[in-house]
């Protein structure tokens, strides 16, 4: 109870003055909401004290205050802080999943830099709210605890595309499946043989194309996602692909505070700290795609520099015939396809994310595909693989006990 009190406490310490400003304002027709950090007031909070308040947070696994949660388990960890899978305790019993994402205070100057870049993830997350697209995980609202910014998002019962591409799941799944069975996966799923699985060419344009769509959403909105890597894709238990992780996204053409994403699904224009634009995150998804084609990533071993990094990726167009598997090198229209996600320069890639996945894109394949009598339902392909690997819905959905949250 001490602790609970002292928590309210740290919270009313914020009430006074939690308020970054945010204006509406008009442009090009579009609202958009804009946080300011010149006439806000900020909570009397020291780092220190913001630093213990986000532990005291992780430790406890809870939050208490505006609304109750208890955490589960842990969902991934980033620079940015961590995401818990998370029950709210809503009214009359009624307990619901979340994935909460606490925004680490560590990794920032002081107080008020801190809760300036929480101002632009709440105005972020107010224009974001609206998005409803099946391949973007639904983001619903932004809330401070005791100082700490974290975000509420849609719970994704799944699993990343990061986990799939390590191979750790064949062989549980081979164990729980028929011999025809195991045959479909490989035939259809899988290419086995090397050190890590590869995707089949099928399957892995089947989830670039989704990841474009859920692109292609956040760019309608002004929106670049930032951070596009198999970590940040989801594939759910029905087979269908979600980005997440898009705490981050920044205005398309806006130069950011910090230097955003992982280095190695980076575009070259952002390791030469220019101008983000569409044409960044479309080469994250041809990374990602040669990474799920060949079954290795773009760098296997040692840290390459950023300079050195950058070298690799100058001459990488010209290099993907000789890292692909021979049969998918011999078609030469993906070859063409991928090596424009990954020109160099953003000028020479696609314009955008819907022509990257339409009918001048990656549906050609697909459409050949179709012709070869190789085309399948490959998300339902993907549901039959994971339902060997995630509990059933009911064991999921069981009746919480309420009075064992807290």
């Amino acid at each position: 109870m001490k602790e609970r009190e002292n928590r309210r406490k740290a919270n009313a310490e914020c009430s006074d003055g939690r308020q970054l400003e945010t204006t509406m304002v008009e442009q090009n027709r579009q609202e958009t909401a804009t946080a300011t950090d010149t006439s806000g007031h900020f909570p009397s909070l020291t780092m220190e004290r913001l630093k213990e308040n986000y532990h005291n947070l992780v430790r406890e696994q809870a939050i208490y205050y505006p609304v109750a949660y208890r955490f589960v388990r842990e969902l991934g960890r980033g620079r940015q802080g961590i995401v818990f899978l998370g029950l709210r305790q809503g009214s009359r019993g009624c307990i619901t999943r979340h994935a909460i994402k606490l925004f680490d205070p560590s990794i920032y100057r002081s107080p008020r830099e801190y809760w300036t870049d929480m101002g632009r993830i709440a105005a972020q997350t107010s224009i974001l709210q609206t998005i409803r697209s099946p391949n973007l995980v639904a983001r619903d609202v932004y809330e401070e605890t005791g100082g700490i910014g974290y975000v509420q998002m849609e719970a994704i019962m799944g699993f990343d595309l990061r986990f799939i591409l390590t191979g750790g799941h064949l062989e549980r799944v081979r164990q729980a499946s028929s011999p025809e069975e195991w045959s479909r996966y490989t035939d259809v799923i899988f290419r086995l043989g090397g050190p890590r699985p590869a995707i089949q060419p099928g399957v892995a344009l089947y989830i670039m194309r989704q990841m474009l769509r859920g692109l292609e959403a956040l760019h309608e909105l002004g929106f670049l996602h930032c951070d596009v890597k198999p970590s940040n894709t989801m594939i759910d238990r029905l087979g269908y692909v979600k980005l997440i992780d898009y705490g981050r996204a920044i205005r398309i053409g806006e130069r950011p505070l910090f230097l955003l994403g992982s280095p190695m699904y980076m575009a070259p224009e952002i390791h030469r700290r220019e101008r983000f634009t569409v044409q960044a995150d479309i080469y994250s998804v041809g990374i990602v795609g040669l990474e799920m084609l060949t079954g290795r990533p773009l760098i296997e071993s040692g840290r390459p520099s950023e300079s050195e990094l950058l070298e690799i990726k100058r001459g990488l167009p010209d290099r993907i015939p000789q890292l692909l598997p021979d049969d998918v090198r011999r078609n030469e229209t993906l070859v063409a396809l991928l090596r424009r996600f990954v020109e160099f320069t953003p000028e020479n890639r696609f314009g955008s994310a819907s022509e990257a996945e339409s009918s001048s894109g990656l549906r050609i394949v697909h459409r050949q595909l179709t012709q070869l009598g190789k085309d399948t339902e490959y998300g339902r392909e993907l549901e039959a693989y994971l339902e060997k690997l995630l509990p059933p819905v009911k064991s999921q959905n069981q009746n919480v006990d309420i009075h064992t949250m807290f």
